[in-house]
C-alpha cells in the first residue's frame, strides 16, 4: 500500500492511500490499483472530516493518486460553496464519515 499526503488545501489536509490488486484479463492476470482518500482539518489533523473508498480501478498508481487528489479538491470546494448535495451526503453516509456543514 502506498500513501501520500498533500499540502493543505483551503484549510484541509488530504491523505491518499493506493492499494495494489490483481484482476483477470483476457490472457493473463493484470495489476490494478484501488484508491481511498480522506480529508481532515489542518488545525485538528486527528479528526477526520470525510473518508472515501473509491470503487474504481486504475491502470497506474500515479493515475490513482491524481484522481484522488482532484476528487478531494472538488469535495472541499463544494463544502466551501455550501453545495446542498454535500450536505445531503452527511445524512446519506455510504461509507462517508460526518461531513460538517460550513
Amino acid at each position: 500500500m502506498a500513501c501520500q499526503s498533500y499540502a493543505p488545501y483551503r484549510g484541509f489536509k488530504i491523505d491518499v492511500q493506493v492499494t495494489t490488486g490483481k484482476t483477470l484479463c483476457l490472457h493473463n492476470v493484470g495489476r490494478r490499483y484501488r484508491v481511498s482518500w480522506a480529508i481532515s482539518s489542518s488545525s485538528l489533523p486527528a479528526q477526520k472530516v470525510a473518508s472515501f473508498p473509491e470503487q474504481l480501478e486504475f491502470i497506474s498508481e500515479q493515475d490513482a493518486f491524481r484522481y484522488a487528489e482532484k476528487r478531494a479538491h472538488t469535495f472541499i470546494d463544494c463544502m466551501h460553496s455550501g453545495n446542498s448535495t454535500i450536505h445531503s451526503l452527511r445524512d446519506g453516509a455510504g461509507g462517508r464519515e460526518g461531513v460538517p456543514r460550513p
